[in-house]
């Protein structure tokens, strides 16, 4: 009986252990995880600020259909090193686990404010549901909160902490909202659409100092030496790679784990996947659930077979929801400077003053978009990047129906997320019964038809 060892079980540890048990249903697999509770959509942690513990059980309920198939969990158990020379790692618990494949899965965390000497439960970090949760009944003298760094947790947080009526303060260190992805326009749109929730919003500051009456906050100072009072402080950016255990490993490393197509590292046996994982053609990892999806998958089935048989050709791609506004990010979203040429017709129009496409080329090719508040075309243009498409080939109706104010819809079809009420595109002809996964929280969900004909999708 062959063994595989997982470490994380978010959705690319998760989805590698389902591909490694179809194709070989008799294996050992075990997945090994540091939180006591992993099995929830990290996407959703802002949405807990409030919230009684468990309530997120009812969006995931992964550990209960991967305890089905015979998966063997080991949570609570940091891995403190990895051991090629006789395949086992050695966890935290002083327990040696012994494996002939193993799968890197293990995630990217928030990085801790230089600033930030406490335990307080005041300053949150967002990777660990226990933390928020832990906050329980003090969550209700919250009055003020700041809100550091952009990423996926830090927009959910405004969300979960607004819908309490806290007043919030988003502090980020770049010149403009998610500026590594989008360009001035698209930022300043966005940036609208937090006024009009009542967020304050600081631009090119850090966290210099955290000022506390014992665990009680009441300030943080940022750069310029201005004082911002609070109350909790959640940080939520910058994301990095977590593979800390990997010294004197063998494992090559840059700003992530160094795989090739197939996410097989430099030692045999030893792949990576998801936010942990940095394709020879990319300078830092990508984040993404739909990333992490399909890298999980590919993984587990090249574990099982011993060869390269699938790879990974996806592009770089953000896709999340910010309040009411979806938001997609392909290939050189924030690309500028020479050999750069972009398209984005005469928005923000009056009339959809939070709408915004943009297509950027480089050298003559789509390499790039963004889609601001409408992503029904967001399929075909990702379709064009992934095959560098010429500018000239590109079909003209479909560049219509972005750029032109009176445009028709489009032949896309959408049905909208249950869980994180992400407006998911699918293809025209799909069929009912058919399995898709949201690109925003990652979970599996069934096209069903209703009686009007329209798609809707239900949990599996």
């Amino acid at each position: 009986m062959k063994r595989y060892l997982i470490l994380g079980s978010g959705v690319a540890g998760r989805r590698a252990a389902k591909a490694i048990h179809r194709k070989s249903a008799d294996s050992e697999i075990t997945i090994v995880e540091e939180q006591d509770n992993p099995f929830y959509a990290r996407p959703m942690l802002g949405d807990q600020f409030g919230r009684k513990a468990g309530t997120m059980q009812s969006a995931v309920r992964e550990k209960e259909r991967l305890s089905e198939l015979g998966i063997k969990f080991k949570t609570g158990a940091k891995v403190k090193e990895i051991r090629p020379h006789d395949q086992s790692v050695l966890l935290s618990t002083s327990e040696v686990l012994f494996f002939d494949k193993m799968l890197i899965a293990s995630g990217a965390k928030t990085a801790r404010l230089p600033c930030d000497r406490s335990d307080s439960s005041s300053v949150i970090y967002m990777d660990n549901l226990g933390d928020i949760q832990a906050l329980g009944s003090k969550i209700d003298s919250v009055r003020k909160a700041v809100v550091f760094g952009t990423s996926y947790q830090s927009f959910g947080a405004l969300k979960g902490l607004r819908a309490l009526g806290i007043d919030c303060t988003l502090v980020i260190p770049e010149e403009r909202v998610w500026s590594q992805c989008l360009d001035v326009a698209a930022s300043t749109i966005l940036e609208q659409r937090l006024s009009q929730e009542k967020i304050t919003i600081v631009k090119q500051s850090n966290i210099e100092f955290i000022e506390q009456d014992g665990d009680t906050l009441r300030s943080v100072v940022v750069t310029g030496g201005i004082k911002i009072s609070t109350d909790l402080l959640v940080v939520a950016a910058p994301q990095q790679s977590t593979f800390d255990f990997l010294n004197a490993s063998g494992v090559d490393t840059n700003r992530g784990i160094i795989v090739d197509a197939g996410l097989k590292t430099s030692v045999q046996n030893i792949f990576a996947a998801g936010d942990v994982a940095q394709l020879p053609t990319e300078e830092n990892t990508q984040a993404g659930w739909l990333r992490a999806w399909k890298q999980g998958n590919i993984a587990g089935e090249n574990m099982v077979s011993g060869d390269v048989n699938v790879t990974y050709d996806g592009i770089p791609s953000m896709r999340t929801r910010v309040f009411d506004l979806d938001l997609v990010c392909l290939g050189l979203s924030g690309a500028e400077g020479e050999g750069i040429e972009t398209q984005s017709g005469d928005y923000p129009y009056p009339e959809m003053p939070y709408v915004y496409k943009k297509i950027i080329y480089k050298q003559g090719k789509v390499a790039g978009a963004i889609f601001l508040g409408d992503v029904n075309e967001a399929g075909a243009v990702e379709e064009w990047i992934r095959k560098g498409t010429s500018a000239g080939a590109c079909d003209k109706q479909v560049l219509d129906n972005m750029f032109e104010l009176q445009y028709k819809s489009s032949a896309a079809y959408s049905v909208l997320c249950p869980v994180c009420k992400f407006h998911m595109q699918i293809d025209k002809d799909a069929e009912e019964g058919s399995i898709i996964t949201c690109p925003a929280c990652g979970i599996d969900f069934k096209v069903e038809r209703l009686s009007n004909g329209a798609l809707h999708a239900v949990p599996v």
